[in-house]
């Protein structure tokens, strides 16, 4: 004789219905939590071969930092390098003179140890060098000086 539970075909389907029941516990939700991956923290260092200096707050500056000011160029040229009225780090606002005809006003930004910006849609970097590289004799003597095209432009102090 043959049950009549192995013939019942909705069997498979209400022994499944029971599993499921079984298996819906209410998720812990602390539980979840206190199993998540946490993210690990991150250190965050400076990189040793950058020089930096604290101001007077304690906050490292960027090299490019005491280059602000006036430099001087042959026949009344100019650089003039200031931080950026918007507060942005690292930015900055050049004022050139770099032609008896044109002066204009250039957005820049530190990097490192040079500062880099768009001029006539060309990149420029202005970097320190000597007044020798400058390619002017009346800057020739000078120590401290910034170069932006070697040996046809560059501005001393």
């Amino acid at each position: 004789m043959k049950s009549k539970l192995t013939h019942n075909p909705a069997l498979p389907m209400m022994l499944g219905l029971l599993f499921l029941t079984g298996c819906s516990k209410a998720v812990d939700n602390q539980a979840a939590a206190d199993n998540a991956v946490q993210a690990p923290a991150i250190e965050v260092l400076d990189d040793p071969d950058t020089p930096r200096v604290g101001n007077q707050d304690g906050a490292a500056e960027s090299p490019t930092d005491t280059w602000v000011g006036r430099w001087a160029g042959p026949e009344g040229l100019f650089l003039d390098i200031q931080p950026s009225s918007d507060g942005r780090p690292d930015h900055v606002s050049i004022t050139n003179r770099d032609t008896l005809d044109r002066q204009a006003e250039y957005s820049g930004v530190s990097d490192g140890a040079t500062i880099r910006f768009m001029r006539d849609g060309k990149a420029v970097t202005i970097r320190p060098g000597s007044g020798a590289e400058t390619g002017f004799k009346y800057l020739a003597d000078k120590t401290d000086c910034l170069i932006l095209v070697p040996g046809r432009e560059g501005y001393c102090r």
